[in-house]
């Protein structure tokens, strides 16, 4: 069987992160230790038994650049690398860029809310989970219709757009929370993009197999 091979790949520890900062879409470079996390990365995915990408794609914001300039210093072979818009995290508006802390220091009221109730309440300027669903489901759309195969193909994201990422290729009609570590993968097998018109066959799970799920064992090394 012939399969595309997807690779969803958490960008490795930013500046951000390192502060506890609910970064969203502001663009900060890699800590010492992301750029650590990225090197162990990139020594396991060249040292693994998966074939090199051929295509990589990547957030703008430059923690995912920066994870995606490190693999490419040891790759194989130079993957076509893109930028792709709708890998980006999800905009957290009027919080972006603030520590839990400091929002409740700032937005106190709102903050209570928040965690007084599951339902969803609107943070100013933010990125609803409805919008970031749409965005993560338009991009799996293009990718499907752009590769079949026998591609590879490895993309950078971010934890918040890959939970939404990992339900829609999962199928699932809801978000699961998942935490992703730093360079976590993902790793999806497709023997057929095409499976809205596929019957029965939809049911057979050699069509399609789940390889990684959250994998950071090159991260052994790092885990505080």
């Amino acid at each position: 069987m012939t399969y595309l091979k997807l690779l969803l790949i958490r960008h490795a520890e930013s500046l951000g992160n390192r502060q506890g900062q609910m970064e969203g879409q502001t663009s900060t470079a890699l800590s010492h230790r992301g750029q650590q996390q990225a090197k162990s990365l990139a020594v396991a995915l060249n040292e693994g038994k998966i074939a090199a990408p051929a295509y990589l794609y990547t957030s703008p914001l430059q923690r995912a650049i920066e994870t995606a300039q490190i693999l490419q210093t040891t790759a194989r072979q130079v993957p076509r690398h893109q930028i792709a818009r709708n890998l980006q995290e999800i905009d957290q508006g009027i919080f972006q860029g603030l520590t839990w802390a400091q929002a409740v220091a700032k937005y106190p009221d709102l903050c209570r809310q928040l965690t007084q109730s599951l339902a969803w309440q609107p943070v100013p300027q933010a990125e609803s989970p409805t919008a970031a669903r749409a965005r993560a489901q338009q991009w799996l759309i293009e990718l499907l219709m752009t590769h079949q195969p026998p591609d590879v193909v490895w993309a950078i994201s971010h934890g918040g757009l890959m939970q939404q990422l990992v339900s829609e290729i999962l199928g699932c009609d809801r978000t699961w929370k998942t935490p992703i570590h730093h360079t976590a993968i993902f790793e999806f097998w497709l023997a057929d993009t095409r499976w809205d018109t596929l019957r029965q066959d939809r049911y057979n799970p050699e069509w399609w197999v789940l390889k990684r799920v959250n994998d950071c064992s090159h991260l052994s090394e790092f885990v505080e």
